[in-house]
C-alpha cells in the first residue's frame, strides 16, 4: 500500500519531503515497520497541520533500509548543491557510458525545448510544473555523468581496473 496523502503540501516544504520519503520507502504499512510506529503518528509525521516532527535519525534509518533519496535531495538543495545517486550498472564501459549519456542529453534537451515550444503551457517560458518534469530527465542525465565521474576518480586513484574490485580481482 503506497502512501497517498490527501493534504495538499507546498514543493519542498518539509512535510511534502517527509510524504516523499514514506512513499519511496514504501508507503505507511512499511514505515510503520521499519520506526515501530502507529498508523496515526506515521500520518502526523507528513500532515503539514500537525506540529509532529520526524528525528533525523528515523529519517537516517529509512534512507538506509530502503534506498529512498527525497530527504537527500532535500538537504543538498538547501546546502546549494544536488544529490545524485550513483547507479549500478551491468555495462559500465567507456562506450556504453558515452551513449547512453548522449542519449540523456539529447532527452534533456528535446524537453527544454518541448516545454518553450508555442503549443506548451507556458510559451517561451518554463513554468513550475515544466521545471518539475525536465529536473526528472536532466536528473538522470547527470546520474550518468556522476557514474562516468566515479570511475574516472577511481582510475585516478590508482585502480588500474575500476571494475576489477567489484568482480573480486586484484589490481
Amino acid at each position: 500500500m503506497a502512501f497517498k496523502p490527501v493534504k495538499e503540501r507546498p514543493y519542498g516544504d518539509p512535510k511534502s519531503v517527509v510524504a516523499a520519503l514514506f512513499e519511496e520507502a514504501g508507503g505507511v504499512p512499511a514505515v510503520m515497520d521499519m520506526l515501530e510506529l502507529s498508523r496515526t503518528r506515521v500520518y502526523a509525521l507528513a500532515d503539514p497541520d500537525a506540529t509532529n516532527e520526524i528525528s533525523y535519525s528515523r529519517v537516517a534509518r529509512l534512507t538506509e533500509a530502503t534506498g529512498a533519496t527525497a530527504a537527500a535531495k532535500d538537504l543538498a538543495y538547501l546546502a546549494g548543491g544536488i544529490f545524485m545517486p550513483l547507479e549500478e550498472s551491468e555495462d559500465d564501459n567507456w562506450l556504453a557510458l558515452a551513449g547512453e549519456a548522449s542519449q540523456k542529453h539529447a532527452r534533456n534537451i528535446a524537453a527544454l525545448m518541448d516545454s518553450l515550444s508555442e503549443t506548451e503551457r507556458s510559451p517561451g517560458e518554463i513554468d513550475e510544473q515544466e521545471a518539475r518534469e525536465i529536473l526528472k530527465v536532466l536528473d538522470q542525465q547527470l546520474a550518468v555523468l556522476a557514474r562516468q565521474r566515479s570511475k574516472l576518480a577511481r582510475i585516478a586513484a590508482g585502480e588500474r581496473d575500476p571494475d576489477a574490485r567489484l568482480r573480486g580481482e586484484k589490481d
